[in-house]
């Protein structure tokens, strides 16, 4: 039987699920106990890419590092082979010179290297990572770009706006991103929280006002930033909006996690016990729970198109909220 092509806008690839989150801010780690290591296997990866008839994006991103998988220079390399922009999201502290010729000679769109403060010390206590991992693979990326005459890959950052960062790192920001040397930032204040202890920290406006002093800030900001040749981009979540729209695309998109199970969004499989839930807005909500199939066990085109599947995405496409969909927090971003 012919089935009709599967054309997506983008695919999430968790390519390995190994994690360094040691602290509260992270999800991870506050669950941690309940996160096996596993890592996508190099032809799982290579099926899944044959199934598809054409992607517009592919990020490898997830809960753990992609670096941990020992096959992903492999898996970026097939994947900016398929004609998609290839985007790799990472903490750098695996990142080695293997890892900054091969993105170079690959062409790989963007490196992404998520950022929770403008110290070694906030980075730790937020993320569990590293800051200085992050600016020494950045310089190692350079390097490899200058000897090759490379625009590729745009090395960008994902920064974590917190209610303390807004206080006390906002004002700095323009300069230390000058000095780190990205073309490119997220700005995405923390809007929820993994435990009591970090609900102080989450940033979501409450009123209509509060919501447009912080944006005005952001665009101010983003103003700044765009004089020093650094695009910036900002999302808020408004607490006080009521609305349905999912920024992941699930009618186009989904989310393989490195055990092989695929789901319509990376927060519908995050690795933590089903009872888990987060604090949002004043309120605990259960971590959603949706996993369509696994891809050691079942083909893509079987999940893709099962008659339930296929509902929840015309549900997406139509501004139903699916069961689970409606109370994320997600759905209440807004572009600054």
């Amino acid at each position: 039987m012919n089935r009709p092509p599967l054309i997506l806008e983008r695919l999430h690839i968790e390519a390995s699920s190994r994690s360094r989150a040691e602290n509260g801010y992270a999800i991870r780690a506050a669950q941690r106990k309940h996160g096996l290591d596993h890592d996508l296997p190099l032809a799982v990866f290579y099926e899944l890419l044959g199934a598809i008839t054409a992607v517009s994006e592919i990020r490898f991103h997830g809960w753990g590092d992609p670096l941990g998988n020992p096959d992903i220079l492999p898996m970026l390399a097939a994947a900016k082979k398929s004609g998609a922009r290839v985007v790799l999201v990472t903490d750098a502290v695996r990142f080695t010179d293997d890892h900054a010729n091969a993105l170079v000679r690959d062409g790989i769109d963007s490196v992404v290297f998520p950022l929770a403060g403008l110290t070694e010390e906030s980075n730790f206590r937020r993320r569990g990572t590293s800051l200085f991992a992050a600016a020494t693979a950045i310089k190692r990326l350079h390097t490899v770009q200058a000897v090759h005459q490379s625009a590729l890959p745009e090395i960008a950052a994902r920064y974590t706006l917190t209610r303390s960062g807004l206080a006390s790192e906002l004002d700095a920001l323009p300069d230390f991103l000058t000095r780190l040397g990205v073309q490119a930032v997220a700005m995405r204040p923390l809007s929820y929280a993994t435990s009591p202890e970090t609900e102080c920290d989450t940033l979501v406006p409450d009123t209509q006002e509060a919501y447009e002093a912080l944006a005005d800030r952001l665009r101010r900001l983003a103003g700044e930033t765009a004089a020093r040749g650094i695009r910036l981009d900002s999302q808020v979540v408004y607490g006080g909006q009521s609305r349905f729209r999912c920024p992941d695309i699930p009618g186009s998109a989904f989310f393989v996690a490195a055990d092989g199970a695929l789901s319509p969004c990376p927060l519908c499989n995050v690795p933590v016990a089903e009872t888990a839930c987060y604090r949002f807005h004043g309120q605990d909500i259960p971590f959603p729970h949706d996993v369509r199939g696994n891809l050691h066990t079942t083909s893509l085109p079987a999940i893709w198109n099962a008659e339930a599947y296929k509902e929840f995405r015309y549900q997406h496409d139509t501004g139903t909220p699916p069961a689970g969909c409606a109370d994320c927090w997600r759905s209440f971003l807004a572009s600054v």
